[in-house]
């Protein structure tokens, strides 16, 4: 299944292809998925009016929506978008857009595990060390980091005590972050086998996924999930190879664009972008089993440890009972971008939305689930 990269060949190869992924994926993803929404039907005209109307009023009225959005159930789609790719230039939103996912980004991260799992290259309940002896946190399973139950700090939030990004290097390589977590006090660990959100767990597990496979983790997800989902635009990203301002979509706070940042090296956290017709396409690839069995799935979305009174986290994914309806799902939040994605396990039913101007709190998830119904 795996096989090693030529890493000169791959970095070229990634460059072009990059390029090629955010130039032309506007240009051409609309209409590479017209042909797919023929399969499909519209939604009755109430529930059509029902989500445009919610859209119009978080766009033009209260202005924390905009972006694109993409609804779905039981053979009926809608979709849309409002206001500004890149605001400077006044460019529309388009349905093909590709946005930073932020921590959805996750997701591909879980199934990219989870596969390794199905397949006998490691366990869940394997030790870290086995995989990053250089860490020394000593007492971590996979199972512990997919869960957010590590105890280790978040990179995103600590002092690098001593850490200094190599001169020559404009982005932090995941290796940097073991360097920096080894330098961290014990005091700013938290509890062991409790819930507490890192980001850290999520590199270290593109990390493994690396080095048990033999290969890039971006050239991992795309050869192993976006290919399998038909996700020819989706990638993540690399602003070594191919700049943030060369992006067709920016992200904004109050129409303030957020620069480049040291912390966007990474991967496994963050750093996916897609649009919302290729995370339906992974939606659609995940109700079947050529990206992961049956029970591998169910493994995958068994609830691990209790994040408040009704949701939990499960392994790179959060579940939550609606009417008593199992959902499974992320949000995300990273520089700009915003971003929510949810399937409905009893139901074929889901949506993503994808937003690229932070301001205001959080769309209400409750709300677009009752957009629905």
């Amino acid at each position: 299944m795996m096989r090693k990269r030529h890493g000169a060949l791959f970095i070229l190869l990634l460059f072009i292809y990059n390029i090629d992924l955010n130039l032309n994926a506007r240009a051409t993803g609309s209409e590479s998925f017209s042909s797919l929404l023929e399969n499909y039907n519209e939604f009755s005209d109430s529930t059509q009016l029902k989500l445009e109307n919610f859209f119009d009023y978080h766009h033009k009225i209260v202005g924390d929506f905009n972006g694109s959005y993409l609804f779905y159930s039981n053979d009926s789609i809608h979709y849309g978008t409002r206001g500004y790719s890149i605001y400077s230039n006044r460019d529309s939103v388009e349905p093909s857009d590709l946005f930073q996912l932020a921590s959805v980004s996750k997701v591909f991260t879980s199934i990219s595990v989870m596969m390794l799992h199905q397949d006998g290259y490691l366990n869940v309940n394997d030790s870290v060390h086995w995989y990053i002896p250089e860490l020394n946190t000593r007492n971590l399973t996979i199972r512990h980091l997919l869960s957010h139950t590590s105890g280790l700090p978040d990179y995103f939030y600590v002092k690098y005590r001593g850490f200094e990004i190599p001169e020559g290097q404009k982005h932090l390589k995941n290796e940097d972050v073991i360097d920096i977590i080894n330098r961290q006090p014990k005091r700013v660990y938290s509890r062991f086998g409790f819930y507490d959100y890192s980001n850290t767990n999520y590199v270290l597990l593109s990390m493994i996924v690396q080095r048990v496979s033999n290969t890039d983790f971006r050239s991992f997800v795309k050869r192993y999930i976006c290919e399998t989902a038909e996700m020819k635009y989706t990638h993540i990203c690399n602003f070594d190879s191919l700049p943030l301002v060369n992006y067709p979509v920016q992200g904004y706070r109050s129409w303030r664009v957020y620069e480049d940042l040291p912390e966007n090296g990474t991967t496994g956290d963050k750093g996916v972008y897609s649009s919302i017709f290729e995370m339906f396409n992974l939606e659609r690839a995940l109700r079947g089993s050529y990206i992961l069995h049956k029970s591998t799935k169910e493994e995958m979305w068994t609830p691990q440890t209790v994040t408040s009174a009704d949701s939990y986290y499960a392994m790179g994914w959060r579940v939550k009972w609606i009417d008593g309806k199992k959902w499974v799902f992320h949000n995300g939040w990273w520089k700009g971008f915003r971003t929510y994605f949810w399937i409905c396990l009893d139901e074929d039913k889901s949506f993503v939305v994808l937003t690229n101007n932070v301001q205001g709190r959080f769309l209400s998830t409750l709300e677009m689930v009752g957009l629905l119904k």
